[in-house]
């Protein structure tokens, strides 16, 4: 997500709705319905969404995440289960840059989850919600944890079209100890800064 004052800072700035929308086509960037596109298509692509447009724009503010509605086939408005999910697992937050290789995606914030929901939300399908004291968000976006120096799987590194990845708890807590480690060089080279 490209924020006015950098990734994750605001919904996607005009350059950032042209990248996710008219370079990447993004699932849900693209659809008529998602307020970024109509200020791209509508408004000659000036202005800022009246609402939240989109999970990425919500996890650092309200951190919660819903795994969507499908967007085609035969189950189009549909909410999309988010499997395999208990209070006490961990979600992880990645992103890449556009024109990044995807070997480089990093992990950028992360929470322990509280509850998942039993029923979805129209719009945003079924929401997990997050325990406040397990918050962990990565601002230094260069030096954050490369979530492929964790996962493994057959083959290259590769995300394909899903929201998610269910990892093994040997990966989640290595994860979990580079997000904590990056945090607090964050917070030292912070304390440093204002001495």
């Amino acid at each position: 997500m490209y924020g006015k004052e950098g990734p994750f800072t605001s919904p996607c700035d005009a350059s950032g709705r042209i990248v996710n929308i008219n370079r990447e086509k993004k699932v849900w960037c693209s659809q008529e319905e998602n307020p970024c596109r109509r200020i791209l298509i509508n408004e000659n692509n000036e202005g800022t969404p009246d609402q939240i447009p989109c999970y990425d724009a919500a996890i650092f503010e309200q951190w919660v995440f819903g795994g969507g509605t499908y967007h085609n086939g035969e189950r189009i408005g549909d909410p999309i289960p988010i499997r395999h999910v208990e209070p006490g697992n961990l979600a992880f937050f990645t992103s890449k840059r556009y024109g990044v290789a995807e070997n480089e995606r990093v992990v950028i914030g992360c929470f322990e989850i509280a509850e998942p929901a039993k029923e979805a939300n129209p719009e945003w399908g079924f929401m997990v919600t997050s325990v406040p004291s397990s918050r962990i968000r990565l601002h230094d976006l260069d030096n954050a944890p490369r979530f492929w120096h964790f996962h493994r799987q057959n083959g290259p590194p590769k995300w394909g079209s899903g929201l998610f990845r269910y990892l093994p708890d040997h990966e989640a807590l290595d994860i979990l100890t580079a997000v904590r480690d990056a945090a607090s060089r964050e917070e030292k080279l912070g304390a440093e800064k204002t001495r």
